[in-house]
């Protein structure tokens, strides 16, 4: 009976190392295939990453072309440079510039005489570098043909001879009944003790907002000391 007590111990015994076995080779197994799925997807990770970085690459080396808005450093692409079929090879046409508004505008030099009385001088209408446009002259006055603001201006050459000397740039608008107003004025009264007469000039300039029908024009109280070329004695004005 002894022998078959210790035998049945010796049998219990292995089957307690066994139970005891089993569960540690599963968990070893388990472990195994939980490391297997992270490498898995870190390297589908790391294929994205690749992927994206060549398709970065490919985007930044693709060519830039003219019809990019804006090319890869950001900048508006140049135009590129036209050249002449008449003359074959290289001569760069110049590139066209934009048409001049048709403002109107006008330049008009002193006539001979100066005066058609009153003082209120007159202007040549025909002589280079005279030129009128979208503008009218007439009873030596410029007229306006379109409202808006606009530069006017009259430079007189003169002789000072110890007489008071005035120049005025005048408007007639129906505003204030066609009366004549004052825009601008310039006088001087110069005598120098050792000269009889000495020649001097006096500039007017300013912008006004004129209207259709208004008329603007040059008035001296002495047109006898207006002296000098016609390029030294002018008047105009312009749309600004």
């Amino acid at each position: 009976m002894a022998d078959t007590g210790e035998s049945v111990n010796k049998n219990m015994n292995v089957f307690v190392v066994d139970s005891q076995a089993l569960p540690r080779q599963v968990a070893i197994r388990t472990g195994g295939r939980q490391l297997y799925v992270i490498y898995l997807l870190l390297a589908v990770a790391l294929l994205g990453v690749f992927i994206e970085a060549g398709l970065i690459w490919h985007l930044y080396r693709r060519p830039v072309t003219s019809s990019d808005p804006v090319n890869a450093a950001g900048n508006i692409p140049q135009q590129p440079e036209k050249y002449s079929s008449s003359h074959g090879s290289n001569e760069i046409l110049p590139p066209k510039l934009p048409q001049a508004e048709s403002k109107p505008a006008a330049l008009l030099q002193i006539a001979s005489p100066a005066s058609g009385g009153n003082g209120v001088l007159q202007w040549r209408t025909d002589s280079y570098p005279v030129f009128m446009r979208a503008l009218e002259y007439k009873n030596n006055s410029l007229y306006i043909q379109q409202d808006g603001y606009y530069y006017i201006f009259s430079k007189i050459a003169y002789l000072d001879t110890c007489k008071y000397f005035k120049h005025q740039v005048m408007q007639c608008t129906e505003r204030y009944n066609f009366k004549a107003i004052e825009l601008m004025q310039n006088s001087r009264l110069i005598c120098a003790s050792n000269k009889s007469h000495w020649r001097d000039n006096s500039y007017l300039g300013g912008i006004f907002h004129l209207f259709k029908g208004d008329s603007v024009f040059v008035k001296v109280n002495n047109s006898s000391q207006v002296h000098g070329e016609p390029y030294e004695n002018y008047f105009g004005a312009f749309m600004v």
